[in-house]
């Protein structure tokens, strides 16, 4: 039986560069892993809404799934809002009821944004900009102060990650997720307890949130900031292998 086919999807202001360590660690127990950059980031003609970053969440899982495969979509922080308009009618149950081979068998949201459809990211802050970002006069927001995304790394480390941040659209932190995935695929998270991004008290109320709109959510906690993937990349691993299915 072939493993699951593993997207990850980068959050605001990240690329794929940031999923370096763990894409490897994956790759090495013979995942095969997709990644690719929102279209909302280092773009200088950033889109307004969340279609271009929708289109190219739908092509990548495509390609995962290619002639059948399941798939396992792992989205971090805001492109939590994007998995949850984005893969509406690609969970392998709805294929299967189309008549097509796989699909995604299961969203593993880390510290991610799961909001109801017709939510944007800035309804989600009560539309409140953090302190830490700022939206510049090319209308993209900017994060002035990185160590939120990484209390837990050494400040070379710090250093070295906000170097890789790029812009982000604010457009599309303020435009309407379109749908709700996660009512029709099952979804674990990973729910960061150290987090200065987004506090958990915040991802708690998200995951309260599934629940009560009737979707499946299985919690898993870590003591960690908002980028577990670089502070505790091999529990995260081991996660992520746990939430395709493996026995570990």
């Amino acid at each position: 039986m072939p493993k699951p086919q593993i997207v990850l999807i980068p959050g605001a202001w990240h690329t794929p560069v940031a999923f370096t360590d763990i894409t490897a660690k994956l790759e090495s127990h013979g995942y095969t892993v997709h990644s690719r950059q929102l279209a909302s980031v280092g773009n200088p003609d950033p889109p307004q809404d969340l279609s271009q970053d929708i289109s190219i969440l739908r092509d990548v899982v495509h390609e995962a799934i290619g002639d059948g495969n399941d798939v396992l979509v792992v989205p971090h922080s805001w492109s939590g809002v994007v998995a949850g308009s984005g893969l509406v009618g690609l969970g392998k149950k709805q294929r299967k009821a189309k008549g097509e081979k796989g699909g995604v068998i299961r969203s593993a949201y880390m510290c991610a944004f799961v909001v109801p459809e017709g939510v944007s990211l800035l309804d989600a802050l009560q539309g409140e900009l953090p302190d830490w970002w700022y939206v510049n006069e090319d209308g993209q927001s900017v994060v002035k102060d990185a160590s939120y995304f990484y209390t837990d790394l050494p400040p070379a480390e710090i250093e070295k990650w906000a170097k890789e941040l790029k812009t982000h659209s604010f457009g599309t932190k303020k435009a309407k997720s379109t749908g709700t995935s996660w009512k029709e695929i099952p979804s674990w998270y990973l729910l960061c307890e150290d987090d200065a991004a987004i506090p958990k008290e915040a991802q708690e109320a998200m995951v309260q949130g599934v629940r009560d709109g009737g979707g499946e959510i299985e919690v898993t906690r870590i003591k960690s900031s908002h980028s577990p993937f670089l502070s505790h990349p091999d529990a995260v691993v081991e996660w992520i292998r746990k939430a395709a299915g493996e026995e570990l």
